[in-house]
């Protein structure tokens, strides 16, 4: 053990009597006094085990309880739990604790990431290490609880390896295999499912509807029973219950049940522009513009050649009003289809109110047109001098037109609005209604494409990651489509959830998309989530505290509190001014481990060392 300096000039001064007792004496005293400095000074390189009485001294503690800071505290840690906070002088520091001298900085709860997937994607594309080699690198950014939303038995072996401290990593929660159609069809099946996955001791049910690599595409989706089954079942286990938006059934059943929702853009597919729901709407317009199209280019054509051949045009007024008719639906179909491109989810000018109108304007100007187009094929059939051909013509013309416009105001207009502020905002207002928290998942979205995807690559984590995962990331396209600003719509939908107050469930998808890397991800997240609207102190929150009330666990983690797990960071600045060092803490506790800077890298260089 390190003599210190001071001590030993004192005490050597003090030995020189000839007496050899007070000389064993005196340096038995030495030896204690110099291990007590030792500890006291809190050197950044030393490591404690959960075993060990840890204290942080003059630190400022931020609890989370509502938006304030603790200033000068000290903070006792036994085992893996928190056993006191106060003021300095208020807290006995036990003999031979490790004592950590805080040195004015800042101790938050330690983060959450609400949606990860620890082996990775199923693809290949995102593989993570084998035995949650991963771990290291979660806590290196400061994540000592994740959500493990796709696990198996090795998921649970970790979890109980981490909680022994026999494996280095944040503390698991981990669903159990995906809840889904095909997988799952009937109600009884989806029962003994639940069932099963409680028996085991999975902490949460994962429902997930979407492309699976290990199962199949979903075909159809849970039916009505079975869905509402599964949320009772969830519900009767006690078992919180997350996933995608049940796009085959609709909204109103969303809202029904009561469904937490995994990602904020499931809303998209069930809401802003459900695909799925409205697919045969979209065929049918497309059929219909086509065959308008196609129809109007041939009479066109048709007249044309006439005109060349010298041939005199057919007698008949209505047959030049039809054509005038069809055309102004196509020319107002044309800019309908074009602004839409524009201004729906994700498009460049998603945000415009005037293209809405405009849209809405063609729409109704092509309703208008329409109704003439019938008067006159009616007219026409009664004309016995117009040919049968030209009389089918004009009913073709006339059903097409029917069937777009149609579409036009059933469907496309309400869906053109969903999207605006007051849709958007209407939206907001009814999930906060049915309670639903929303896993926020925004750096999924800028993975796909945008500026963030940019960002992702160039973060420093890629170093830390498997070497032929880094290959596989860095190979992809480094910008995504032009024009694409999905991330920006889902910010600005996070907002609005947020003004209304929808719980927001920090969750970045970890290894289950390309590009989102462990640990690094999360501080991503935050960055768009306080670009959403929230600020440093909601977003911390939604990573912290809204994550642990969502497993109904606040008395275990999220805060820092007596009786909590002792899971903070230590970091040089108040992370309720602007999150820049959260990133990059001074140390991170896990469990009662302290882990200093200086061994957070170690962690770190061990894993770039892969290469």
């Amino acid at each position: 053990m390190r003599i210190v300096t001071p001590f030993r000039v004192v005490l050597a001064a003090k030995a020189t009597p000839p007496n050899r007792y007070c000389l064993l004496v005196l340096i038995v005293a030495s030896l204690y006094l110099a291990a007590w400095t030792d500890s006291a000074s809190g050197q950044p390189g030393q490591v404690s085990g959960p075993g060990d009485a840890i204290a942080i001294v003059n630190v400022n503690v931020i609890p989370m309880d509502t938006e304030r800071v603790s200033t000068g505290q000290t903070v006792l840690v036994r085992g893996d739990r928190i056993s006191a906070i106060g003021a300095a002088g208020e807290v006995a520091v036990p003999a031979g604790a490790t004592v950590i001298d805080g040195g004015g900085r800042y101790l938050v709860p330690g983060l959450t990431d609400a949606h990860v997937h620890l082996e990775g994607d199923g693809t290949g594309l995102g593989t993570s290490r084998p035995d949650f080699g991963d771990g290291p690198l979660y806590l290196a950014y400061g994540v000592t609880t994740v959500f493990n939303l796709r696990g198996t038995p090795v998921q649970l072996d970790w979890r109980r390896r981490v909680e022994q401290g026999d494996l280095v990593g944040p503390t698991i929660y981990t669903s159990g295999e995906f809840i889904n159609e095909p997988r799952v069809i009937t109600e009884a099946d989806v029962e003994r499912e639940i069932a099963a996955q409680a028996r085991e001791g999975y902490d949460l049910i994962k429902f997930h509807e979407i492309v699976d690599p290990a199962q199949g595409f979903t075909t159809t989706g849970l039916a009505l029973p079975p869905y509402l089954k599964m949320i009772e079942a969830a519900r009767a286990a006690d078992i919180p219950l997350v996933g995608h938006a049940p796009v085959n059934l609709g909204l109103e059943v969303l809202l029904q049940a009561r469904q937490p929702l995994a990602h904020v853009g499931t809303l998209s597919n069930i809401y802003f522009l459900p695909i799925t729901a409205i697919r045969n709407w979209l065929f049918l317009t497309a059929a219909a513009l086509i065959t308008l199209i196609a129809v109007v280019s041939w009479s066109g054509v048709a007249a044309w050649l006439r005109r060349r051949r010298e041939v005199p045009p057919l007698p008949s007024a209505r047959l030049s009003r039809l054509r005038v008719l069809a055309g102004i639906v196509v020319a107002a179909w044309a800019p309908a289809v074009v602004s839409a491109m524009l201004f729906l989810p994700g498009g460049p000018l998603f945000e415009s109110l005037a293209l809405r109108v405009a849209f809405t304007v063609a729409i109704l100007v092509a309703a208008a047109a329409t109704a003439g187009l019938v008067i006159a094929t009616i007219g026409i059939w009664r004309d016995a001098s117009i040919p049968f051909a030209s009389r089918v013509q004009a009913a073709v013309v006339s059903f097409a037109s029917l069937a777009a416009v149609w579409a036009g105001l059933v469907v496309w207009v309400p869906v053109a609005w969903r999207s605006s502020d007051l849709g958007i905002e209407r939206l907001a207002n009814r999930l906060y209604e049915a309670g639903i928290p929303v896993m926020t998942t925004l750096v999924n979205y800028d993975a796909i494409g945008g500026p963030g995807r940019q960002r992702l690559v160039e973060d420093p984590v890629m170093r830390y990651l498997q070497p032929d995962v880094r290959a596989r990331w860095l190979r992809g396209p480094q910008e995504g489509p032009p024009g694409y600003r999905y991330t920006a719509f889902m910010k600005k939908v996070a907002g609005a959830l947020h003004r209304i107050g929808v719980p927001l469930v920090a969750g970045t998808d970890a290894m289950g998309f390309p590009r989102i890397a462990p640990g690094a991800s999360l501080h991503h997240e935050l960055r768009l989530l306080i670009e959403s609207g929230l600020s440093p102190y909601e977003a911390l929150r939604a990573a912290t505290v809204v994550p642990a009330t969502f497993l109904s666990r606040g008395d275990e983690f999220g805060n820092i509190a007596v009786g909590r797990r002792a899971d903070f960071l230590l970091i040089g600045e108040n992370p309720l001014d602007g999150i820049g060092r959260l990133a990059q803490p001074d140390g991170v506790m896990a469990r009662g481990r302290w882990l200093p800077r200086e061994e957070l890298q170690s962690m770190l260089d061990a894993l770039a060392s892969d290469d």
